[in-house]
């Protein structure tokens, strides 16, 4: 049996009474630590829940998968996560390939930050477009460059991770993930983003020490974001009632304000009608002695 059991945002202290059953009859405990680091006080807190034996699991152990999908085939396991379990997509991996293999899998769900903080900011769930991880090597920046300009034309507001480091216990900052953002705008050139774009910094959301902090990139660049995890929300068209909830619930630099894009066929004709314009008014002497190209211009 296997159990996937989230933990949500506060450690041992959010956990469903179900999964303290769960991980109290488990014979080994996975503590995963690949999605978010675990700190000392959660740690503590979940092995003095676990009746069996409680092993860490690092990245590679998840993604490899055998040696708790062997362990579970002969009894009871359960792989514990921060947030709820499933936001990771090698869970999901992980139970399937569990499934073909004959083991019944069982599961908790539980808070996940990357659901909560949108509540947290104020913002309305139904206005979330794709998300996208931004990671240290600028080369990678194209793919969440283009999923942000996507959801912006959309109106859709955009929910940026950022890379967590596992060897180096190290988070992406917030400010280096714009800047690899604002590169990529030099690049692409369509207007996604730029100093003066709105951005909502959500950090350690669910914690005692949650954070909010929003406005332009500009004014962002002047405050002390705290210490991490962070997440990067850049808003599309937003509502009043999400403006409104948003200067109550978070800390305003600036007056929130809607991030839109043109698609790129409106840039184009934007761009190319000005010019054409301009070459038929050129061109437009040199015809007026012929019907047939006067008929045609």
């Amino acid at each position: 049996m296997l159990w996937f059991v989230g933990m949500g945002l506060s450690g041992a202290d959010s956990i469903p009474q179900a999964a303290r059953e769960v991980i109290k009859d488990a014979e080994i405990t996975y503590l995963e630590e690949f999605t978010s680091p675990i700190i000392p006080d959660m740690a503590r807190g979940i092995s003095e829940l676990v009746g069996g034996e409680l092993r860490r699991a690092l990245r590679w152990m998840v993604e490899d998968g055998r040696e708790i999908l062997e362990r579970a085939k002969g009894g009871t396991v359960a792989l514990v996560s921060y947030g709820d379990p499933y936001v990771a997509t090698t869970h999901i991996e992980l139970r399937t390939r569990a499934i073909r293999g004959g083991i019944k899998t069982g599961t908790i769900h539980a808070a996940s930050s990357v659901i909560s903080m949108i509540g947290e900011c104020g913002l309305h769930h139904y206005k979330v477009g794709r998300m996208a991880t931004i990671m240290e090597d600028p080369g990678s920046t194209t793919t969440p460059y283009w999923i942000l300009y996507r959801n912006l034309t959309d109106g859709s507001h955009t929910i940026l991770l950022l890379e967590y480091d596992r060897d180096n216990r190290r988070f992406l900052d917030p400010l280096k993930a714009l800047d690899l953002l604002l590169n990529a705008e030099r690049g692409q050139q369509r207007g996604a983003i730029s100093e003066s774009s709105f951005v909502i910094v959500a950090s350690r959301v669910g914690s005692k020490r949650q954070s909010i902090v929003a406005g332009r990139i500009s004014s962002l660049r002047e405050q002390d974001l705290g210490d991490p995890p962070h997440t990067l929300i850049i808003p599309g068209a937003l509502h009043f009632t999400e403006s409104d909830a948003l200067r109550v619930l978070g800390r305003c630099l600036d007056e929130p304000r809607d991030n839109i894009v043109q698609r790129i066929s409106s840039q184009m004709i934007s761009k190319y009608v000005p010019m054409v314009r301009n070459a038929v008014r050129e061109i437009s002497p040199y015809c007026s002695d012929s019907d047939e190209l006067y008929t045609i211009l």
